[in-house]
């Protein structure tokens, strides 16, 4: 039984790893729980090269002094990460949240219906939906598992960062409600890759934001807290 295991998961692994096929595509669901841990991003290479810049914000609300919502600016937390990497040439690098977070929350929402789309996205600023409330809201339109736990577990890793990062940058406010958007851009069309700055940002295609529904704070521990404060005065 334990070999049997093993050399399942290891198919599994291998399915993850390798370039997607029609066979990886036929077992996705089945193969999903390795996610994100063994997937490997094969955007940088043909058929599907990467052809879009791709950014992750996040943005708090709460009750001002007068009794009125409010909310926080958006907070481009990608060019926190992209910070280090353009000023530190040799080292770590950042860039990895935002990589490991943008595509799958992106195909998992693919994944449901409009109608289901709306109950995640609907949330009001006024009344944050609880995990626990969107998931019972989402069986109710009849959602395969598969798909609701899928989106979920990255819709609530999205909103527990973006609950660390408004805090972080806004520590004396309570926070009621956060978010989270993906900013998407194309790139500069191959034809105009040699021409002016200028040219080439005035051809690129306008940008695009799929914003998400307003959650309740979800913010991590205090260790996590901490580096992600650290990380965002010494990077933003």
């Amino acid at each position: 039984m334990a070999v049997t295991i093993v050399g399942l998961h290891l198919a599994s692994v291998t399915l993850e790893a390798l370039p997607p096929n029609r066979y990886s595509e036929a077992v996705q669901d089945q193969t999903a729980y390795v996610d994100p841990y063994f997937n490997q991003n094969w955007r940088l290479f043909a058929p599907n090269p990467i052809a879009e810049d791709r950014s992750l914000l996040f943005q708090g609300a709460y009750v001002d002094a007068d009794g009125k919502p409010a909310r926080t600016p958006w907070i481009d937390w990608t060019a926190v990460e992209l910070d280090l990497v353009h000023h530190r040439l040799i080292g770590g690098r950042a860039g990895y949240v935002t990589n490991k977070l943008v595509s799958p929350l992106l195909s998992r929402a693919a994944a449901l219906t409009s109608a289901q789309r709306l109950i995640v996205t609907g949330t009001s600023q006024a009344a944050p939906s609880s995990f626990g409330e969107l998931t019972s809201e989402l069986e109710a339109a009849d959602t395969p598992l598969t798909a609701m736990f899928g989106f979920l577990r990255y819709d609530r890793a999205a909103i527990r960062l973006g609950s660390d990062v408004v805090a972080a940058r806004y520590p004396t406010i309570d926070f009621t409600a956060v978010r989270y958007s993906v900013r998407l851009r194309p790139v500069v069309p191959y034809e105009a890759r040699d021409e002016s700055a200028v040219i080439r940002d005035a051809s690129r295609p306008p940008q695009t934001d799929a914003i998400g529904g307003w959650r309740r704070p979800g913010p991590g521990p205090s260790a996590e807290r901490a580096a992600v404060r650290d990380f965002d005065r010494a990077h933003r």
